[in-house]
């Protein structure tokens, strides 16, 4: 396990209670297409099924199912106009929430490894200077998709991102680079991707341009999160 990794599980450690018991997985979609919502339900480290989850988007219900025996409810939604849509599903008295990225055909997204770009330092609890208001300015361009890639769970970086104030977009796994993949097949292009070179590779082929923090790499390498932004202008 490396430095980053241990830090997100000292997070999880120290910080009190992190996760929520229904956790919201986050989605990148087309206008006007159907989707399924998937939310796990979960009690200390443990899925549990037989109570209904009743899902909102937007504030709106959309309707209840039952989780499956794995502790695990889909819906299935169909998107409208481009946007952010907040994903809420609540399972008894717990909730959990999340988001759905909804996009045109076509639309450019820059990407953010959030281990491999936005942490100050292995332990550190705040992020990189400047990186939080970049993303602001790039987001006024670019649809901005965070990636998660690493052995610690996707909940603990989305609660990173909270407490530390990121603007709100969908959270990924890198699923070993498929995840380039997959979006491009959707029609959408690969702009940027900002992180670790591992993270990179599997993006080179879709031709975005790429940015790393780390030295020695084929990337290029910036110190700073505003070299980043204003050459994504």
């Amino acid at each position: 396990m490396n430095l980053r990794y241990l830090f997100f599980l000292l997070l999880i450690l120290t910080s009190g209670p992190v996760y929520a018991d229904v956790f919201v997985h986050d989605t990148v979609a087309l206008s006007r297409e159907e989707i399924l919502i998937k939310a796990d339900t979960k009690k200390g480290y443990f899925a549990k099924s037989g109570q209904l989850v009743e899902f909102s988007v937007n504030g709106k219900s959309i309707g209840s199912v039952l989780p499956g025996g794995d502790g695990i409810a889909y819906k299935i939604f169909k998107t409208g106009r481009a946007g952010i849509y907040t994903v809420t599903a609540k399972w008894g008295k717990d909730t959990g929430r999340g988001y759905i990225m909804v996009l045109k055909k076509g639309s450019a997204i820059v990407f953010v490894d959030v281990e491999g770009s936005l942490l100050a330092a292995p332990f550190a609890k705040k992020p990189v200077d400047s990186s939080r208001d970049a993303i602001k300015k790039i987001m006024g361009k670019y649809p901005v998709v965070y990636l998660h890639f690493g052995d610690i769970g996707i909940n603990a970086v989305r609660e990173w991102l909270i407490r530390n104030k990121f603007p709100a977009s969908a959270l990924l796994a890198w699923k070993m680079g498929d995840i380039f993949a997959e979006l491009d097949k959707k029609g959408f292009r690969i702009k940027a991707v900002i992180g670790s070179q591992v993270v990179i590779d599997p993006s080179v082929a879709y031709g975005p341009v790429v940015f790393s923090f780390e030295e020695e790499t084929s990337s290029s390498h910036l110190r700073k999160w505003r070299e980043i932004e204003k050459t994504l202008r």
